[in-house]
């Protein structure tokens, strides 16, 4: 079924509620949100044919929601493009999908011209207007054509990951991944259409889009579209519009934490927060539930080659480093060897496998990476975990696991002892190359000024919780990380930096 009718359902039944609030602004109803639809359907009929891609290269903002259901009343596959990509991977991903609309902001109307010029897809550009929705941009909704018939297994959306190891990849998401991930999603955090959720991970990741966006509008609630990331800001929204539901990655926690003005607003109505994308550390994670008076923080695991939500913390999940709970409904999981593919025993670290209805059928137009990501319908997620009384743990990324002196040694286990270091406000572990070990546990630092490499590793030698191989070898310090487009701590940028 065509996604676009979980939202229309929601805009017969509720049409003067609020979909989309604007506190700066003149919130959008769930009837004018259907109108502006309508008005990008209108215009994509006359362009496109069914199963087409249209492309938002834009800003967070309502006219990127209103493009991704007008494309889907239309027919089309929606593929929201990562506006941190320069204009070579912009190209890549235009060339990758070849749409036949573009839509794009002012802001990057450069951009978008030359990606465009690269892929010869100059007549697909239209500027959308990220601010107010204007109408002369597309067309007459009385012209919309009714909602074009897809069945679940056709694509919704081609989303790409954000492509620091290669290439952006296209996944595939058709139109069951996505409804049964939000399904999952709505289920698991208990949102109904009373809740709010103030949206601050960018809408070209899963947990933007379909992780708080979507599961708002499924259900008649109400989505704040924050534009771009700032840590005051995010306070301001939930103050200012009683939300009741957020979403961070764990660098916007300690964003926030370290955030003075954000501290000054009154953030007690959210009932929920999820969290995910990367490790955090739990004291990081205390700190910002008693500072923010926020309910219940529970992870949310998930990649985009599953949607989205695979792995859900709930409030009887251990609050243990590196919990992150349990499978949701609509997937399978298995721990399994790497190398063979027979399952490990529950305590033992391996790879986690997934199968269901959330995980995609392929990677767009690239069938060798399609089946090298796949053992039979078992997806191979490059997750290192454990699982210990059904409850799964993470331990790493098998491609960051560093290999020293013939050891491995997860990155998220020494970040975790570093978070507890006084001074420390965040750390990033990773291997740089080293002739004798083959890789030397190497620490990014972000702390007090007065933190030296001499008391980060007097604190390692002292702490119980490191084997002798995981203290790291090499500290630098930093004022900041280098961020992923979905807000994740860059750290093949800074193995390029210290290696």
């Amino acid at each position: 079924m065509n996604l676009y009718e979980r939202f229309a359902r929601q805009a017969r039944n509720r049409p003067e509620r609020p979909g989309i609030l604007v506190p700066d602004g003149e919130d959008i109803t769930y009837g004018e949100l259907e109108r502006r639809a309508a008005t990008v359907a209108a215009f994509l009929d006359d362009r496109t044919e069914p199963g087409d891609r249209v492309a938002a290269f834009m800003l967070d903002n309502p006219t990127v929601v209103a493009v991704a259901l007008g494309a889907w009343r239309a027919g089309c596959a929606f593929t929201p493009v990562n506006y941190r990509f320069g204009p070579d991977e912009v190209a890549y991903v235009l060339d990758d999908v070849d749409p036949g609309v573009v839509v794009h902001d002012a802001v990057f109307a450069s951009t978008a011209s030359d990606a465009a010029e690269q892929a010869g897809l100059e007549d697909a550009l239209v500027q959308g207007h990220a601010g107010e929705f204007v109408d002369d941009a597309f067309g007459d909704p009385d012209d919309a054509p009714e909602t074009v018939t897809r069945l679940d297994d056709e694509p919704a959306v081609v989303m790409h990951t954000s492509g620091t190891t290669g290439d952006p990849k296209g996944v595939v998401q058709t139109h069951r991944n996505v409804g049964s991930q939000v399904d999952a999603g709505i289920a698991t955090y208990d949102v109904t259409a009373e809740d709010t959720a103030v949206v601050s991970v960018p809408l070209f990741h899963v947990g933007g889009f379909h992780g708080a966006t979507l599961m708002g509008l499924f259900t008649g609630g109400s989505v704040v579209i924050h534009p771009a990331w700032g840590a005051a800001e995010w306070a301001r929204l939930v103050e200012a519009t009683g939300a009741t539901i957020s979403g961070l990655v764990p660098a916007m926690i300690v964003d926030v934490l370290g955030n003075e003005e954000a501290r000054e607003y009154d953030t007690s109505s959210l009932r929920m927060c999820f969290y995910g994308g990367s490790p955090a550390a739990e004291s990081t994670l205390e700190e910002f539930g008693s500072a923010f008076d926020v309910d219940e923080l529970l992870n949310y695991y998930g990649q985009t080659e599953a949607a989205g939500l695979t792995v859900a913390g709930t409030p009887d999940t251990p609050r243990t480093e590196g919990a992150l709970g349990r499978p949701v409904p609509t997937v399978e999981a298995r721990v399994v060897d790497p190398e063979t593919g027979e399952p490990v025993p529950d305590g033992e670290d391996g790879e986690l496998w997934l199968r269901g209805d959330s995980v995609m059928p392929r990677y767009w137009e690239a069938p060798e990476r399609t089946e090298r990501a796949f053992d039979g319908d078992w997806f191979r997620s490059g997750d290192v975990v454990r699982r210990e009384d059904g409850v799964f743990y993470f331990v790493d990324r098998l491609d960051d696991i560093v290999l020293s002196g013939g050891e491995k040694v997860a990155p998220s286990r020494v970040e975790s002892v570093l978070a507890e270091l006084d001074g420390v406000e965040a750390a990033a572990v990773f291997g740089t190359p080293d002739d004798r070990l083959g890789e030397a546990v190497t620490a990014a630092i972000v702390g007090d000024e007065s933190l030296t490499a001499e008391d980060v590793e007097a604190f390692c030698d002292d702490h119980g919780g490191l084997a002798g191989y995981e203290k790291p070898r090499r500290v630098h310090f930093v004022e900041s990380f280098p961020r992923t487009g979905s807000q994740k701590v860059d750290k093949t940028a800074l193995v390029e930096r210290f290696g």
